[in-house]
């Protein structure tokens, strides 16, 4: 009895114009020395060790059933394997070169072509520096894709940052929402910016990031930064968003239909509604805020002489024995920034013994003590706002800790003027209408408010409820009725005892219903009064969680407001791109490529489970 064709290897081979045996798989075309199952397993080994490892795994999988020769499998399957095999070879190649931060130079290694081009060639790929490039830009364009589909009509917040090396300035564009029960922070865009930049080329910069993915500047809630010029730039996308809402003429002839029933003009909806609350809020960091709290006690006279006192010591401490521990930051920088002062301060009394001609007397002494143990509780702050994402109205947990640590540090007079100035910042803060409500929205401290705040809170709930749905098209408006937002104390009145006052049920019901009749109350207005009854939650409680389970539209207007940014998170990106501008000065990457890389490199998620 003959011995039984291996037909998957058969599959592979075919015959050229001379009659020779070749492989056919992919670009391969190379010749075998006969049709022989051991010669064809010579081939895959040498040349394709990728099928040649899969056929071994079937093959040994098919000595439990007898069936070594044959095969279930088929061509279109192998192929199907063969290409989810090099789906998942591009995309560790994308990682590798984006969140690995590996350089595109190791690509024309001699010793690296050794490793990989083999693997590579059995799966017909080539991997140099374009190609690579390319895979990256694709991998780029799908994660643009994905964030345009997240931030399809619905409002958002922006994280603006700017940055300065040697003379490059980078302009960073990230925005932030709540999907998945989570905060998410993307990064739309990196850009260079010309030199002598001016807030109205900065305005086109963020025009241009916006238009690519096809956002409205309708659609930005706040914009976070601490730059002046950045600041600037939103007054003036607040000047064109006005002219948009004065201007657009499909909008101007819409009907505006309320949830009462009457119809009104956009005209006369115009007339009653706030502007200012379609603003694009300009929003500070929680560590700006903090740094405007030092600040603001810097400018104590005895404090700024004592402060210059140690100034003096860090000029004398900047020589090259120390300089790997502080780096090339000046002094200025030192003396005003209170995270690297916090640092320097706390490693001074280590540092005297080694300088014998630096003196402190016991005044000072006791100032430095004093300082740092201020300094602590915001140095702290600081870095827990640089390094976790937190929801807007974290910023009221932050600073109340803050007061409440500096309160414990009796006789100490700084620790007085430090409270004074958080407990104004703080003021300033609830006075924003925008912060004020993500207050509100926090059910672990909302009891912080008191019956005023709460009310613009409520308030400008209903006006970003309008916003919203104006910018989903939707014409039903709610109104806003303060009257039902407090529960009124019933009164105590005799029940009827009998039906006969009463035509029917419904009357009857009605006749037993004390409380006093209100204006008509939207769905909205119902959600407030609900989660106003509701308990407390504990400070360490997760708020994104309280609000994913209530499934309502107060949860889309919380979600809106809480995903403000306050924190330091993104500023990093930046850092990441000065390695990528420096990093191979010969063949420097276009600001494209660096685009894409730090695209991927920030919002990529690499699965290779699917």
């Amino acid at each position: 009895m003959p011995r039984p064709k291996n037909e998957l290897l058969r599959q592979m081979l075919g015959k050229n114009e001379l009659n020779q045996v070749i492989c056919n798989y992919g670009a391969c075309k190379k010749r075998v020395l006969s049709g022989h199952a051991a010669n064809i397993q010579r081939h895959l080994r040498l040349m394709h060790p990728v099928i040649y490892n899969s056929y071994i795994e079937q093959k040994n999988a098919s000595k439990c059933n007898g069936n070594i020769t044959k095969s279930a499998e088929t061509r279109h399957e192998m192929r199907q394997k063969c290409s989810r095999k090099k789906s998942k070879i591009e995309l560790a190649i994308v990682e590798f070169f984006t969140k690995c931060e590996r350089p595109l130079g190791m690509l024309e290694d001699r010793a690296f072509k050794v490793l990989a081009e083999p693997a590579f060639a059995t799966l017909n790929m080539s991997v140099n520096r374009n190609s690579v490039l390319e895979m990256i830009s694709s991998y780029a364009h799908k994660l643009r894709a994905e964030i345009r589909d997240d931030l399809s009509g619905s409002l958002f917040s922006l994280k603006i940052d700017m940055a300065t090396k040697e003379d490059i300035t980078l302009l960073g564009i990230n925005v932030q929402y709540i999907k998945e029960r989570s905060i998410q922070i993307k990064s739309l865009a990196i850009k260079e910016l010309q030199r002598g930049y001016t807030s109205e080329y900065v305005k086109t910069l963020i025009m241009e990031v916006l238009n690519e993915y096809s956002i409205n500047i309708q659609e930005i809630l706040a914009i976070t930064s601490n730059d002046n010029t950045i600041l600037d730039a939103v007054k003036e996308l607040n000047e064109d968003l006005h002219n948009v809402l004065g201007g657009d003429e499909t909008f101007n002839h819409k009907t505006i239909k309320k949830e009462s029933g009457f119809d009104s003009s956009f005209e006369e909806w115009l007339e009653e509604t706030d502007l200012t609350s379609y603003n694009i809020t300009s929003v500070l960091s929680g560590t700006q805020t903090i740094q405007l709290c030092v600040d603001a006690i810097l400018q104590n006279p005895e404090i700024e002489k004592n402060l210059d006192k140690c100034g003096t010591l860090m000029k004398e401490l900047g020589t090259p024995d120390v300089s790997q521990i502080f780096g090339p930051a000046s002094y200025e920088n030192k003396r005003n920034d209170c995270t690297t002062m916090y640092e320097f301060l706390e490693k001074l009394p280590d540092m005297l013994p080694t300088n014998a001609t630096l003196y402190l007397n016991t005044d000072e002494w006791s100032f430095v003590k004093e300082l740092l143990a201020v300094l602590k509780p915001l140095y702290n702050a600081t870095k827990k706002l640089q390094k976790e994402q937190l929801c807007y109205s974290e910023l009221y947990t932050v600073i109340m800790n803050i007061v409440f640590e500096l309160e414990n540090l009796h006789n100490n007079k700084m620790a007085k003027s430090l409270i004074d100035a958080l407990n104004m910042q703080k003021t300033k803060l609830l006075e924003m209408e925008i912060f004020n409500t993500a207050v509100f929205l926090d059910p672990r401290i909302r009891v912080c408010l008191d019956a005023t705040q709460k009310s613009r809170a409520k308030q400008y709930i209903t006006t970003l409820y309008n916003r919203v749905s104006t910018l989903k098209g939707d014409t039903t408006i709610s109104e806003t009725n303060d009257s039902v937002m407090t529960e009124m104390p019933s009164t105590a009145e005799e029940r009827p005892l009998s039906s006969h006052n009463a035509k029917s049920f419904v009357e009857f019901l009605q006749n037993l219903d004390t409380e006093p009749s209100s204006a008509p109350v939207s769905y909205l207005d119902a959600e407030i009064t609900l989660y106003e009854r509701q308990p407390r939650l504990p400070l360490d409680a997760n708020i994104i969680d309280f609000w994913f389970y209530q499934h309502n539209t107060l949860m889309d207007m919380a979600y809106l407001i809480l995903a403000i940014p306050c924190s330091e998170v993104s500023t990093e990106r930046l850092s990441a791109a000065f390695q990528y501008i420096f990093a191979d000065k010969q063949n420097p990457l276009s600001a494209a490529n660096i685009d894409n890389i730090l695209v991927v490199k920030v919002n990529g998620v690499f699965n290779y489970d699917n």
